[in-house]
């Protein structure tokens, strides 16, 4: 199936009767799974104040994990919020004071909003991984974090936004620097310890997880309860652009959390500012409103219509590249996690958008026709 082709539509799509949406979203994932997009797919939903039963498809059961893949940044981001609101880091103060090799030069002028909103002038990859596995090095961490951070910058800080898994690892340089903590250990302290689910996690059992790649060029064969990413691979795991595993349920359970504001995670008023459109103030004049690449909070994506639906002005999420995918919106009160394998075997086919615009709107449509019953009570 095209990436461009259209997920089907019909009467359970625009019937009056909200009662419908299951059938609805179990057609799409069936067909997701039928059309070769993945073959396994899984979806939890919070519509109306309540938990729909998660739904699957293919070879997915309900306890499935999946490679959230850059759906980790927004782990990355809380983690690091956290950190702010113990005073341990501070938005907007030079990131130099901590990282040595960040403290001359432009990037010298870089800073934790910087890094969280991709304006940071970071490259968006890091290929160090692939320079010590082509020269036979092997992946010594120390290293690679050594090599990450003498990264330069492309552009001033400030003055653009470029989409850089480069920037949360050194969000992830910056954290461990600070805490002396190891990174999984960090984001389990300050986060998924805090939530009420065991649906998610760093280190998943081999036989709970969704394989992705089958990668033999890189002498990983089939990748499965191991990142599917490459950089966070070769850092060892969890990553800060990588690396965490989820059921769906799991995810929605961290998307429910993030739509009320992390309580007993970030204060109120950090939480705020995550949620907070941030690019306009950021980039100043080099800000264009035109560019639909552009809506950003810390770490949130802002109506990314392409994936989020129709109508996503104020949606807020992330998706992954393996075909995952976390929405929230407090206008509706919403929160999908869709989960899948699209990298399975290969990354070289559809890249789960359609699937995932699909499930957006159904869900949107729905919590319009939940509106007005609402409303009345």
């Amino acid at each position: 199936m095209s990436a461009h082709e259209p997920f089907p539509t019909g009467p359970l799509a625009t019937a009056q009767d909200p009662s419908r949406i299951r059938p609805e979203l179990q057609r799409l994932l069936d067909h997701g799974v039928r059309a070769g997009v993945a073959p396994s797919v899984s979806c939890a939903v919070v519509l109306g104040g309540e938990d729909l039963p998660v739904l699957t498809a293919g070879r997915a059961g309900v306890d499935t994990y999946f490679d959230l893949a850059s759906v980790t940044k927004l782990f990355t981001t809380v983690t690091a919020l956290a950190l702010v609101g113990d005073r341990r880091l501070e938005l907007d103060a030079p990131v130099g004071r901590h990282l040595r090799e960040y403290a001359g030069g432009e990037k010298a002028k870089v800073t934790l909003r910087h890094l969280l909103t991709h304006t940071s002038g970071l490259p968006s990859e890091w290929r160090g991984w692939w320079t010590a596995l082509s020269e036979g090095r092997g992946f010594n961490r120390t290293e690679l974090m050594a090599d990450l951070l003498a990264t330069e910058l492309e552009a001033a800080p400030g003055t653009r936004f470029e989409y850089s898994c480069a920037g949360f690892n050194t969000v992830m340089a910056l954290a461990e620097k600070v805490t002396r903590t190891p990174w999984e250990l960090l984001v389990r302290e300050r986060v998924l310890y805090q939530l009420p689910t065991y649906g998610l996690t760093g280190s998943p059992r081999v036989e709970h997880c969704a394989p992705t790649e089958f990668q033999p060029e890189l002498g990983r064969g089939l990748v499965r309860g191991v990142v599917h990413d490459e950089a966070a691979w070769s850092l060892g795991g969890l990553s800060g652009n990588a690396g965490m595993f989820a059921t769906a349920d799991g995810l929605r359970v961290f998307g429910s959390a993030l739509l009320h504001g992390m309580p007993g995670i970030l204060t109120p008023e950090i939480a705020n500012e995550m949620w907070r459109s941030q690019l306009p103030e950021v980039l100043g004049p080099h800000f264009n409103p035109d560019d639909p690449g552009f809506g950003h909070g810390l770490g949130l994506r802002i109506n990314q219509q392409p994936w989020m639906g129709d109508g996503a002005m104020h949606a807020r999420g992330h998706g992954g590249f393996t075909g995952t995918s976390l929405l929230m919106d407090k206008t509706n009160g919403t929160v999908v996690a869709l989960l899948s394998n699209r990298v399975s075997p290969s990354r070289d086919g559809d890249d789960a958008t359609g699937l995932r615009k699909a499930v957006s709107d159904v869900v949107r449509a729905k919590a319009a026709l939940l509106a007005p019953s609402r409303a009345r009570t």
